[in-house]
């Protein structure tokens, strides 16, 4: 019980902070993005996490993708989502793709430390081993088997979907 009030507590800012438009908007991205490979997305089949991942003090999206057709015997797809600001969102819209990563298993976390300015993501491959992948400069890693390999999750860094839907 406590581990849950806690966990409810540590995603609380993740969401506190968004809009129906954020989400419309966010849900118009994500279509434009995987019409080309599945014209019958909803976003019923993902969940949605925000959080600032490259430190400009707008929360990005973390889609991670339950689908079917998006999954493997390794885990899932995650799809990383900037927020523009105000000004370049006139021009380019509220959110642009920034990664797609495969065979992903949930929980993700979201660490401190920061590579090209975006924080690194911690996950677990297709094995279980647990995975540093690190922003490129245009990207994340496809894979997670591009990341470092990891003892273990580094401390401090901040779980998303930890819980099953």
């Amino acid at each position: 019980m406590l581990t849950s009030v806690l966990l409810l507590l540590a995603l609380a800012p993740l969401v506190a902070d968004t809009t129906d438009d954020d989400r419309r908007h966010l849900d118009d991205a994500v279509r434009a993005y995987v019409q080309p490979f599945d014209g019958t997305w909803s976003m019923a089949s993902a969940r949605v996490a925000w959080i600032d991942l490259n430190g400009d003090g707008l929360d990005d999206a973390i889609v991670y993708v339950e689908d079917p057709d998006w999954c493997g015997s390794g885990g899932c797809t995650v799809l990383v989502f900037e927020r523009m600001n105000s000004a370049d969102a006139v021009e380019m819209g509220t959110f642009r793709p920034a990664a797609e990563v495969a065979l992903v298993q949930t929980p993700i976390y979201v660490s401190q430390r920061r590579t090209n300015q975006w924080r690194d993501l911690i996950v677990r491959d297709e094995r279980g081993d647990v995975r540093a992948i690190r922003f490129t400069g245009e990207t994340y890693p496809h894979s997670p088997a591009e990341g470092e390999r990891l003892r273990r999750r580094t401390s401090g860094a901040t779980a998303l979907f930890a819980t099953p839907r």
